[in-house]
């Protein structure tokens, strides 16, 4: 897969997750059909959590249960994975452009949000909002991790400055010092 170096990436284990439950060879009776259903249906992640799929992704990464629930519930409504930055995809091209596919309060309230069950609904929307086309090793990594760290970099993402500020902190970096 692209952009992976380590099969025990989180992110890495839950695109391999929604790719086996997405797939599109045939299964032992629409298993993998009634699971995603049964998914997009949990209302919580608890619920979500009722569902032997989710467990397995659960099992595989079960350092938090309820964010990896919460992933599942998100991940059953993607149907395509892509190569942009969930915030790239969803924000301005530039600080001076305002059309973004996401609307700048919509953004800012996800970017308060910390409860899973809220996590998961606003997750959700945005996919939705793509049209279920999404960067899933991106999108896993920003649930599995939401935190102050990710959001600032959604921040940079979503108003398509990423890319400047990465290039202007490396050349912030001190010259180091000789002394003689």
């Amino acid at each position: 897969m692209k952009g992976f170096s380590n099969p025990n990436d989180p992110a890495f284990v839950a695109t391999d997750w929604w790719r086996a439950l997405t797939a599109k060879q045939p299964d032992r009776r629409g298993a993998r059909r009634a699971a995603l259903a049964s998914l997009r249906r949990a209302a919580t992640p608890l619920d979500v959590m009722l569902e032997p799929e989710a467990l397995r992704l659960i099992a595989r990464l079960p350092r938090n249960p309820d964010r990896v629930a919460t992933l599942a519930g998100v991940l059953a409504f993607v149907v395509e994975t892509e190569d942009r930055r969930v915030a790239c995809a969803i924000g301005r091209e530039s600080l001076d452009d305002d059309r973004a596919l996401m609307s700048e309060g919509r953004f800012r309230r996800l970017l308060l949000l910390s409860r899973n069950d809220e996590l998961m609904d606003a997750m959700r929307r945005l996919v939705r909002l793509t049209k279920g086309r999404i960067n899933v090793c991106d999108l896993s990594r920003a649930i599995l991790y939401w935190g102050d760290g990710v959001r600032k970099q959604w921040i940079f993402d979503y108003y398509g400055v990423a890319e400047s500020v990465r290039s202007r902190s490396a050349s912030a970096t001190p010259p180091t010092s000789h002394t003689t």
